[in-house]
């Protein structure tokens, strides 16, 4: 008689056009809030100016609201006072250190992977591997785990063994190694093209040659703006995927977009571009986050209260997952190759 019932009334809704399903509430994904405001420093973010132009953001129901900073501790002071929702140019190493001292901020999401950071010397220095840098002076700041890492894995002393030139502005990093104050220096992705065109220097390897994937930079937030706001975070998220299959399938309108975004020239932009190394991610890759912060605990260069830390709390990866796979659901059919790649390579780290 019971089941007979049940029968009777999913019948009677077949019929009245509806299933049981129809009778759950959708889930709403509004927009907690409609302007986001995101840390922009002289690199620009290509993602989201491909956004803007493409009408990823409009779409998404959000305006994205730049802050100009010039460094980075302007970033995080912002975000500290409220006055900047996310930063996403301020590399992994940045975003643990701080967070090891307390700021309780939650990486969730990802903008470069790997950019085009040159170690660079003068001409006529020769180059065998990361292990010339012993015994040397490195113009560079030794959390760039990408060489003090994989140099503590080589069984070296890399704090110690290597004397560190430590600058506020990175051009001074390029005039030192100039002046013969350093061996090498390091500079970001926006300075590659000081280096290539400066006759007296050569790059001898990138960052990414040295530590594969490394994180470059990640996108994060106080832990408390994105879960106040987790609707916001998987919009922007969506129109970053799309504007990202768009980067790798309109490279020269890029090139366009990124010049007039940070009004520098052609050259210097195509100086990272066009190179393979500059690998565009949205991806958090709690693997590489997860490495970077034992690297850095490893060197000594985290705060005491990182001991208390598990930075997996400090990682979210379900926003960009439900992000992601809506991108799926709704634009997969116009390039099923690429979100089969972003869904391979979320599966594998994170």
């Amino acid at each position: 008689m019971k089941k007979t019932l049940i029968l009777l009334i999913v019948s009677l809704m077949i019929l009245c056009g509806c299933t049981p399903a129809d009778n759950q509430p959708e889930e709403d994904e509004t927009p907690e809030k409609t302007v986001i405001r995101l840390a922009l420093n002289n690199s620009g973010h290509i993602l989201n100016s491909i956004a803007e132009s493409q009408g990823y953001l409009r779409d998404e129901g959000i305006t994205v609201q730049y802050v100009h900073v010039n460094n980075d501790a302007e970033v995080f002071e912002g975000i500290r006072n409220g006055t900047i929702d996310i930063a996403s140019n301020s590399g992994t190493n940045l975003p643990l250190q701080q967070i090891s001292s307390g700021l309780d901020m939650t990486i969730f999401a990802g903008y470069l992977l790997t950019g085009c950071m040159p170690i660079f010397a003068r001409v006529e220095t020769k180059w065998n591997g990361i292990q010339d840098l012993i015994g040397k002076t490195m113009a560079c700041e030794p959390n760039m785990y990408a060489i003090t890492g994989p140099l503590l894995d080589m069984g070296y002393d890399p704090l110690n063994q290597v004397n560190w030139y430590e600058t506020v502005d990175q051009m001074d990093r390029i005039t030192a190694v100039k002046n013969g104050d350093a061996d090498y220096g390091l500079v970001g992705t926006g300075l590659n093209y000081e280096v290539i065109s400066d006759p007296e220097l050569k790059i001898v390897c990138y960052a990414a040659d040295i530590l594969p994937e490394y994180s470059c930079c990640r996108v994060e937030a106080l832990t408390s703006w994105i879960n106040e706001n987790p609707n916001t975070v998987k919009a922007l998220l969506r129109a970053w995927i799309r504007a990202m299959d768009y980067y790798y399938t309109h490279h020269e309108e890029t090139v366009a977009l990124t010049v007039k975004q940070t009004g520098i020239s052609e050259e210097a932009v195509r100086a990272y571009l066009d190179n393979p190394r500059f690998d565009l991610n949205t991806g958090p890759m709690k693997t590489a986050i997860e490495r970077a912060w034992k690297y850095m605990f490893r060197l000594g260069l985290l705060d005491d209260y990182a001991k208390s830390i598990n930075i997996d709390d400090h990682i979210n990866t379900e926003l960009y997952k439900s992000a992601l796979d809506k991108c799926l659901q709704l634009y997969g059919d116009d390039n099923p190759s690429f979100y089969e790649k972003l869904q391979s390579q979320y599966a594998r780290n994170n």
